[in-house]
C-alpha cells in the first residue's frame, strides 16, 4: 500500500457515510494508482468520459461499493466555470474531494467554513497539532454544532495547554493564566508557556487580549511571566474609584479606557465568585502585586477612601482604624464601612463579624435615652421588646471573639476592643438594673407586676390542657437566648411563642425549678449554711422524685434527663412519649457556666440553641406530641472580666445563706446598695414570712466563698428574673408566607461596571412568615449582564436595620445600552419580578480623571 492509497483510505476510515471520493489530477495520481490493489468493497475508477455508465454505476451497480473517481480535469468546486457541464455535480456536493494537502481535507473532513480565510490560515499553520486526538477531542463538540471559529480555536489551543476538557471564554482564560503566577503553580506555569511558545500565533492573539485589557502583555524574561499584569489589576481594582493625587507613585498603571476597566472588573468579579479561585487571586495578588504596597496607598489615599477593591493588606488597616477610633463613639460608621468591607473582602477571620456585631451593642446601648421608666411593668416589657438584645449582643460577641485565631494581625486590636466592651457593657446593665431594682422598690415590689409568676406555671399553662403534652426545662435558659432559640424554630413548620414570665428569689436551681412541677405547698428546708426547698414537703433533687411526685397530679406524667431523649431511639422515645405529660429537664448551660470558662459559657447557649431547636420538631413530627413548651429556672448574669474584692459588695447582716447574688437573712435593716424583699412575696414559700431575701442594686456581687461572679445568678436583675414561656404547636399544614423584599435605594446606576444595591427583608422569619429565596442580577433585554446571585432571606431578627442586605452586582459581558434593568425573582417564579427598576449604565462614560 503507497501513501497516496493509504490517504484515500484515511478519508472512507474518517468519515464512514463517505460513499465517493473525487480526484481531480494532473497526471501525476493515476501513475500512482496504476495497477494498485483495492481492499474489498473499494472500487476505483479513472474517468474516460463514458459520463452515462459512471452515473448508472453509481446508482445501481456500486451502490454498496466505496468508490474512487479520479478525472483528469481541474476540480469544478474551484472552477465555478465547470460546474455547470460537470454531470456528476450533485454527487460531488454531497460527498468528497480529495486534497493533496492535509489541512484542506482536514476542513472538508470536518466541515469548517471555508469562507472563514483567517480560520483556513490557522488550520494551514497548525494541522499537525489539530489531527492530535487532544486537540480533536477538545474541538469536535464545535466541529459538529458548526459554531467553531477562529477566535474559538485559538482560545482551544490555549485551554488544551492548560490541560483542559473544554473550550472557556477570555475572562476565564485570562483568570487561569494569572492564577498560573503562583509559586505554587511552578511547574505547570513551565509546562504552559513551553507549549503556548510553539505557536505564535496563539501567543500573539494571547498577548493582544492581555495589552486590550491591561496595557501589558506576557513578559517571557520574567518567571512569573505575569507580574507587571498582576501589578496593573491589583492597582486599578483598588482605585479605580478614586481621582488620583500629585503624590501617587503608581499612577502610571492607571487605565483610563473605560471598556479595558469594565473587562478587568469581570475578570475581578469571575476570580472572586468562587472560594478556590478567590484565594488563589489573593495569593497571586500579594505574591506578584508587592511592589504595589497597600501602606502607600492608605498613605496618599486614607483609610476612608471609597476602594473599589480592598486585599487583606489593604482592609487590615482600615478595620483597625475602625476598630480603634470609632465603634463606641460612631458604631453606625463601623456597621456601613464593615458591611461595605464583606462586599469586597473574603474575610475568614471572624474579625468583621466581631467588628458588626460589637457595633451593633454600642449602637443599641446608644439609641436607649433615659432609663428612668414609669413602672416596674415597663421595664419587662421594655426588656423583651429592646433590652435583652444588649444582652444578645454581648454574648455573640464573645462566641465569634473566641474564634479569632490568636495569630491574626488584628488580634491585639480585637483584644483592646473587647476589654472596653466588657467593661462598657458591664456599665451599661448595671445601670439598666440599678433603675430596674429602685423602680421596683419604690412601686409596691413583686407584687405590683403583672406578669406569669413562676411558681404558677404549672396552674396556668400546664393543668388546663387534656392533651399531651412535654415540657422542656433548660437549666439557666436565659430569655435573650431563648429569643434566638424562637428565631431557629420560626424556620420550622410547627407554629410557636414566646413571652416573658418571672422567676422566684432567690434564681437559684435548687428553688426555681422544683416550683414549675405541680404543688399543693412550697417550702424552705433549712439546714445549716445550706438551705433548700420542699415540694409538698419532700425534697425533689432527683429525676426519679420528680417523676414520682407529679404522677400524684396527672396519671401517667413522666419526667425525664434530655440527654435521654436526645439519643433518638426511636423505641425508647416512643414509649416516654405515651406518656400524657413528659417533663424533660435539661441542664447545659448552668453546668458549663459555674466552672467553665466565657468560651464554655457562650459554647453552651449555642449548643442549647441547637440542641432544643433540634427537638422539638421531632417531638411533634415523630411522637404526635401537638404542644411543647420550654422555660426555664432562671436567667444569669454573665461578665467576663475579673472581679477584684473591692468590687465585691461585703455582706455584714446574719444570714442562713448567701452567694454572690443574694442571701437570706432574718434581718430587714436597711443596707445600703442592697434589696430586701420578704422571701413569701418573691418567692411562693409559705413558711418564711420572718425572712428576706437580700440582693445587690443593679448587677454588683456579694461576697461569697462559693465565688461564681463571670457567670451567675441569684438576684434580682432582668437577666436572672425574667425567663422564657415557649409554646410550640404542632402544625398539620404549612400556612405561612414567605417574606417580602424591597429596595432601599433609588437612581440606580453602574460606575465602574459595578451596582451595589441594599435590599430590605421587610418581614422577620417568624411563626406567620417564612424564609424566601431570591435570585438578583442585572438585565439587558432579559439576558442577565452580571452573575445571578442568589439570596436566602432567613433573618430572623425583629429589627429592621438588622435585615439589610448588601448586594454587588458587576458586569460580565461588553454593555452597549444606555439603559439596563435590575430584576429581583423569587426563585419559584422567573417570570414575574419582585422587583423591577431602571439601572443608568455609566461605564459608556469615558474615565474623565485629570492626569
Amino acid at each position: 500500500m503507497n501513501a497516496l492509497q493509504k490517504k484515500i483510505y484515511d478519508y472512507f476510515e474518517r468519515d464512514p457515510m463517505l460513499k465517493v471520493l473525487f480526484i481531480f489530477d494532473n497526471g501525476f495520481m493515476s501513475i500512482e494508482l496504476e495497477n494498485v490493489d483495492w481492499l474489498s468493497g473499494f472500487k476505483y475508477i479513472e474517468f474516460k468520459g463514458d459520463w452515462f455508465t459512471i452515473k448508472y454505476n453509481l446508482d445501481n451497480l456500486w451502490q454498496k461499493e466505496k468508490v474512487i473517481l479520479l478525472f483528469h480535469q481541474p476540480s469544478p468546486l474551484k472552477v465555478k466555470s465547470l460546474q455547470a457541464s460537470f454531470p456528476l455535480m450533485d454527487i460531488l456536493a454531497a460527498n468528497m474531494e480529495y486534497h493533496s494537502q492535509d489541512y484542506t481535507a482536514y476542513i472538508q473532513q470536518y466541515g469548517l467554513p471555508e469562507s472563514d480565510k483567517k480560520l483556513c490560515r490557522f488550520v494551514e499553520k497548525n494541522i499537525n497539532q489539530l489531527q492530535s486526538d487532544k486537540i480533536l477531542k477538545l474541538m469536535m463538540p464545535y466541529y459538529k454544532d458548526r459554531s467553531i471559529s477562529y477566535d474559538m480555536m485559538v482560545r482551544g489551543f490555549i485551554c488544551s495547554y492548560l490541560g483542559l476538557q473544554r473550550i472557556l471564554d477570555w475572562d476565564n482564560i485570562i483568570v487561569r493564566i494569572l492564577l498560573l503566577g503562583r509559586q505554587s503553580e511552578h511547574q505547570k506555569r513551565l509546562d504552559f508557556y513551553v507549549k503556548l511558545h510553539g505557536s505564535i500565533e496563539v501567543e500573539n492573539a494571547l498577548n493582544n487580549r492581555l495589552l486590550e485589557i491591561f496595557g501589558s502583555s506576557i513578559e517571557n524574561n520574567t518567571e512569573e511571566k505575569v507580574g507587571h499584569i498582576v501589578q496593573v489589576l491589583k492597582y486599578n481594582a483598588i482605585v479605580q474609584n478614586l481621582a488620583p493625587v500629585e503624590a501617587d507613585n503608581y499612577k502610571q498603571n492607571r487605565i483610563t479606557d473605560s471598556y479595558a476597566l469594565q473587562h478587568l472588573n469581570r475578570i475581578l468579579e469571575l476570580a472572586l465568585s468562587q472560594e478556590k479561585t478567590s484565594q488563589a487571586l489573593m495569593e497571586v495578588l500579594e505574591e506578584l502585586g508587592v511592589d504595589i504596597h497597600d501602606s502607600e496607598i492608605i498613605r496618599w489615599y486614607g483609610t476612608e477612601a471609597n476602594y473599589y477593591f480592598v486585599p487583606r493588606n489593604l482592609c487590615t488597616p482600615i478595620i483597625k482604624t475602625l476598630l480603634n477610633e470609632k465603634i463606641e463613639t460612631e458604631p453606625e460608621i463601623v456597621i456601613n464601612r464593615i458591611e461595605e468591607l464583606m462586599l469586597k473582602h473574603n474575610d475568614s477571620s471572624n474579625v468583621m463579624d466581631y467588628a458588626v456585631i460589637v457595633a451593633k451593642l454600642y449602637e443599641k446601648a446608644n439609641s436607649h435615652g433615659s432609663l428612668t421608666l414609669d413602672n416596674a411593668d415597663d421595664y419587662i416589657i421594655r426588656y423583651q421588646s429592646d433590652y435583652y438584645t444588649i444582652d444578645q449582643y454581648y454574648r455573640q460577641a464573645t462566641e465569634i471573639y473566641f474564634n479569632i485565631s490568636p495569630t491574626n494581625e488584628l488580634f491585639e486590636t480585637v483584644q483592646n476592643v473587647k476589654s472596653k466592651l466588657d467593661q462598657n457593657y458591664s456599665k451599661i446593665c448595671n445601670r439598666i438594673n440599678l433603675e430596674w431594682t429602685r423602680c421596683l422598690r419604690d412601686t409596691g415590689g413583686i407584687n405590683s407586676l403583672h406578669i406569669l409568676r413562676q411558681q404558677d406555671f404549672y396552674d396556668d399553662q400546664i393543668k388546663p390542657i387534656r392533651k399531651k403534652v412535654a415540657i422542656i426545662v433548660s437549666d439557666a435558659l436565659r430569655y435573650e437566648v431563648a429569643q434566638e432559640l424562637i428565631g431557629e424554630l420560626a424556620k420550622s413548620k410547627h407554629v410557636a411563642s414566646l413571652k416573658p414570665g418571672l422567676a422566684m428569689i432567690p434564681t437559684e436551681t435548687k428553688y426555681c425549678k422544683p416550683s414549675l412541677l405541680p404543688h399543693r405547698s412550697l417550702k424552705l428546708y433549712g439546714q445549716i449554711d445550706n438551705q433548700n426547698m420542699a415540694v409538698d414537703d419532700k425534697l425533689l433533687v432527683t429525676v426519679e422524685k420528680r417523676s414520682e411526685h407529679l404522677q400524684n397530679y396527672r396519671d401517667g406524667a413522666i419526667c425525664v434527663n434530655f440527654d435521654v431523649v436526645a439519643e433518638y431511639n426511636q423505641t425508647k422515645n416512643r414509649e416516654i412519649f405515651k406518656h400524657s405529660l413528659v417533663y424533660i429537664f435539661h441542664d447545659n448551660i448552668d453546668k458549663q457556666g459555674h466552672d467553665g470558662s466565657a468560651k464554655q459559657i457562650v459554647q453552651s447557649c449555642r449548643e442549647t440553641i441547637n440542641a432544643i431547636a433540634t427537638m422539638i420538631p421531632k417531638i411533634h413530627s415523630s411522637y404526635n406530641v401537638t404542644e411543647v413548651y420550654v422555660t426555664s429556672d432562671h436567667g444569669f448574669l454573665f461578665n467576663d472580666i475579673d472581679f477584684c474584692d473591692k468590687d465585691k459588695h461585703k455582706v455584714s447582716d446574719d444570714f442562713l445563706e448567701r452567694s454572690s447574688r443574694y442571701y437570706l437573712t432574718r434581718s430587714d435593716e436597711s443596707i445600703s446598695g442592697v434589696m430586701k424583699f420578704k422571701l413569701s412575696d418573691v418567692s411562693g414559700m409559705c413558711n418564711v414570712d420572718d425572712i428576706y431575701v437580700a440582693v445587690p442594686e443593679g448587677t454588683n456581687r456579694f461576697a461569697a466563698q462559693s465565688g461564681g461572679y463571670m457567670f451567675c445568678h441569684g438576684g434580682a436583675s432582668l437577666q436572672e428574673v425574667i425567663i422564657p414561656i415557649i409554646i410550640s404547636r404542632q402544625e398539620r399544614t404549612d400556612i405561612k408566607q414567605p417574606v417580602g423584599v424591597m429596595l432601599l435605594d433609588r437612581k440606580l446606576s453602574i460606575q465602574s461596571s459595578r451596582l451595589r444595591i441594599k435590599l430590605l427583608q421587610t418581614e422577620a422569619v417568624s411563626m406567620d412568615m417564612k424564609e424566601r429565596i431570591i435570585r438578583v442580577a442585572i438585565y439587558d433585554n432579559d439576558k442577565p449582564v452580571t452573575p445571578v446571585k442568589e439570596i436566602i432571606l432567613d433573618k430572623t431578627d425583629p429589627i429592621l436595620d438588622n435585615r439589610k442586605i448588601l448586594v454587588d452586582l458587576t458586569l460580565n459581558r461588553n454593555v452597549n445600552a444606555k439603559v439596563l434593568q435590575l430584576k429581583v425573582f423569587d426563585v419559584s417564579d422567573e417570570l414575574n419580578p419582585l422587583i423591577k427598576e431602571n439601572v443608568t449604565n455609566n461605564t459608556l462614560i469615558e474615565n474623565d480623571f485629570d492626569f
